[in-house]
């Protein structure tokens, strides 16, 4: 279902998730005028409440939190609570209750069909926009990403990736340091060959169990069109 400015995937009345576009911030970081935050930038929590204002025309507000988010130029799904009870939601997120995947289209052929990477990230300032590196060994926070193979190209990959924690880049930097970083990602994959305006990442499923209604909700959302046709192209390289 398309709203005038939100494509929506599934609502209740406690909770709603939405298709992310890419180029848009989940939250406005209030204050900061730097490169990635332009003045007046509208975010998706905008959106979402603008929505919710004109469904309930003569409110005076309306209640909507993200429950997680997704980077700038990532695509696909993301939980917005409505009500406090949707709030409890948030978590199960943290406790990594909640089954998120994603499709991302990265660098080189990957050896092997599935994998697990554990490796520990620790945040800073890495330069060039490096905000997030993998951890000396016993330093760092723990992080979990499994990955299953889903096409093969000439000089690329399409990967299922299952998150089994949530860290600020960890997909983008630990593909990377598997030497398989997202095509597109100019932060951790700068001098990538196959040239794409974004990082080719895209929030694909979610499953959990509904915060108030107790009911198993799984969602899903089909590639983006640059997206398809990035791996369209890659399809025609193997042919």
């Amino acid at each position: 279902m398309a709203d005038r400015f939100i494509d929506i995937a599934y609502e209740d009345k406690d909770i709603i998730v939405v298709n992310k576009p890419r180029g848009l911030l989940v939250v406005g970081e209030k204050g900061k005028q730097d490169k990635t935050r332009r003045r007046g930038e509208e975010s998706l929590t905008d959106r979402v409440r603008g929505y919710l204002l004109r469904k309930f025309k003569g409110a005076k507000g309306a209640f909507v939190r993200p429950l997680h988010r997704l980077d700038r130029e990532t695509t696909g799904l993301v939980i917005f609570a409505k009500s406090k009870g949707g709030m409890a939601l948030s978590r199960d997120i943290k406790e990594h209750h909640v089954v998120r995947r994603y499709l991302a289209v990265v660098d080189g052929a990957v050896e092997k069909e599935d994998g697990v990477i554990d490796l520990s990230l620790e945040k800073g300032d890495f330069g060039h926009g490096k905000r997030v590196m993998v951890a000396s060994e016993g330093e760092g926070r723990k992080a979990i990403t499994q990955f299953r193979v889903i096409e093969r190209y000439e000089n690329a990959t399409l990967l299922k990736i299952n998150l089994k924690t949530g860290f600020t880049h960890q997909i983008r930097v630990h593909l990377a340091a598997i030497g398989h970083p997202l095509i597109g990602d100019k932060v951790y994959n700068p001098n990538g060959k196959i040239k794409f305006p974004r990082q080719a990442l895209h929030s694909s499923e979610l499953r959990f169990n509904h915060s108030v209604t107790h009911k198993k909700i799984e969602i899903g959302s089909k590639l983006p069109k640059d997206m398809e046709d990035l791996v369209d192209k890659l399809r025609e390289l193997i042919i």
